[in-house]
């Protein structure tokens, strides 16, 4: 009998032992990797926040090395030109000053086209450069711009003394910024080229090309007179000729 029942407990537990090994081969663990969309990963709420932090801060740096570096080329570039200015301004006192002698025709023709048509308040770089393009002394150049000033004015209060009279010289310029200055420029200059055209570049191209053209005419009027003189020779030397016997 204990025999039997041994038995018995045998087979169902080996039974038993089979229906869980066919449930297992029947339910296989499925391999995400296989799966050919694969979930999402959520992330929560307090990695996001400080993603958005990080990236918030990251620009914020950013904005802020621009800055620095804005402001350090801004501040080179101005030492650089003002180094510039100094070494113009050298070459022009270095120029022989003529005393009292006046301009040459040329040299005051210069000087008259930037006073009317560019400005009448050329600053230190500029009145270097114009000194170097017609070969005149720093403290002559500025000093005859500041005696047509007083002549203009003069001018003026004598031809009408009101106050707007007066002011008609300031009433012809305009502020710009030029390189990094304020330059008080004449309106027609701006209405030709634009503020923005008018940096220390520009303003030395207009005044040797104005330059260029008068030596250019100062040479033909030469070379046209000394012609006129030979020819005039060569006529006196043919009509005494034909008065010889």
């Amino acid at each position: 009998m204990d025999e039997n029942a041994r038995l018995s407990a045998s087979s169902v537990l080996h039974s038993d032992t089979q229906s869980r090994r066919t449930l297992r081969k029947r339910n296989p663990v499925i391999d995400k990797s296989s799966l050919r969309f694969r979930p999402v990963p959520t992330s929560t709420p307090t990695s996001s926040s400080r993603s958005r932090s990080n990236i918030r801060d990251a620009s914020e740096d950013n904005t802020t090395k621009q800055r620095q570096s804005g402001s350090h080329t801004t501040h080179r570039t101005q030492s650089e030109r003002e180094a510039k200015v100094r070494e113009l301004k050298n070459r022009a006192l270095s120029i022989p000053s003529t005393g009292k002698t006046p301009a040459t025709v040329r040299q005051r023709m210069v000087m008259q086209m930037v006073y009317d048509e560019i400005t009448p308040y050329p600053d230190e770089a500029w009145v270097s450069q114009l000194g170097i393009i017609i070969n005149r002394e720093y403290h002559q150049v500025k000093n005859w711009f500041s005696n047509q000033r007083q002549k203009d004015a003069r001018d003026s209060r004598q031809q009408s003394p009101s106050v707007a009279a007066t002011n008609a010289l300031e009433a012809s310029l305009c502020k710009v910024n030029c390189d990094g200055r304020e330059m008080r420029i004449r309106v027609s200059a701006l209405d030709s080229c634009g503020s923005d055209a008018w940096t220390d570049a520009f303003f030395d191209e207009v005044v040797m090309i104005h330059n260029f053209r008068l030596l250019a005419k100062h040479s033909q009027d030469e070379a046209r007179a000394a012609l006129n003189d030979s020819n005039a020779n060569t006529m006196d030397t043919l009509h005494t000729h034909s008065r010889l016997p």
